[in-house]
């Protein structure tokens, strides 16, 4: 059976290190979200009209506490460069084909990956942003060092568990502010199973691309831009939404099957000797 190479981060045996870890970034991020929190709060709305830069920055949070070459490194196998760009591909034709066919018509160009979120941008700066921001700011933490560090203590698949249960807690300002997260309702349930899904999905890339997170910085970009943009509500995002989810399912018995701690001093082979 498999195991996944070792990441090389030796921090991690200190007693502490994921507390100190998840204190900073919840700290980071909702200290930045909490004006946002308290204006909408005292807003006739009871929400934002618009999502203020600071929205974003604050997605750097898991980013602050650990930064190293390690997690940008381009040595992993063509594959994952396929994988990373070729998934948003694939998830472009079956959700704008779907909104194409329940609609009658394309969806409009023109409208392609914009929104109201980041007014005036167009799609490849728009790109961009996601890419600085909920991916790269989001997974230097949670897949460049908090997986890794998790995958020392307990098999991939359950580190994948994990994180994901971070990843949803991490979130819960957002609720009291971000219309798009107020919409929800009930659909919260839903929301947190696609989370839980889609962190098997980025936790299988990551191991995979030997725990380099470009593949899935690419991955979540164009996640982003075809989930996120004002023509995707409905159809389209909800489509690439049950794609991801799954996807998330195989790799969760990808990741299953190979429930052998990655690190070596957890092998069979290191207990016996």
């Amino acid at each position: 059976m498999s195991v996944y190479p070792p990441a090389g981060i030796a921090a991690p045996a200190r007693r502490g290190t994921v507390a100190v870890f998840l204190v900073v970034t919840f700290a980071v991020t909702w200290g930045l979200w909490l004006p946002l929190l308290v204006d909408a709060r005292t807003a006739p709305s009871g929400t934002l009209d618009t999502v203020p830069a600071t929205f974003f920055v604050a997605s750097a949070g898991p980013a602050v506490v650990r930064w190293a070459r390690r997690i940008l490194r381009l040595r992993f196998r063509g594959f994952w460069w396929f994988a990373a760009l070729g998934m948003p591909a694939l998830y472009y034709l079956v959700g704008f084909f779907t909104a194409a066919f329940a609609a009658g018509g394309w969806p409009d160009p023109a409208a392609f990956g914009t929104t109201a979120k980041l007014p005036g941008l167009p799609w490849p700066l728009v790109a961009l942003v996601w890419a600085a921001t909920f991916g790269l700011g989001e997974e230097a933490g949670w897949r460049g060092w908090l997986l890794p560090v998790l995958a020392e203590r307990v098999t991939v698949f359950w580190a994948s568990v994990l994180v994901a249960a971070v990843w949803i807690v991490w979130h819960a300002p957002a609720f009291f502010f971000n219309p798009t997260y107020q919409a929800m309702g009930a659909g919260i349930v839903g929301w947190m199973l696609a989370l839980v899904l889609g962190s098997f999905v980025l936790s299988w890339m990551t191991a995979g691309a030997r725990w380099s997170i470009v593949p899935v910085v690419l991955w979540h970009a164009g996640f982003d831009l075809l989930t996120a943009a004002d023509q995707s509500a409905g159809v389209i995002a909800s489509t690439i939404s049950a794609v991801v989810m799954v996807q998330g399912a195989v790799c969760a018995v990808l990741l299953w099957r190979r429930r052998m701690p990655r690190h070596p001093r957890h092998s069979p082979r290191s207990a016996a000797a």
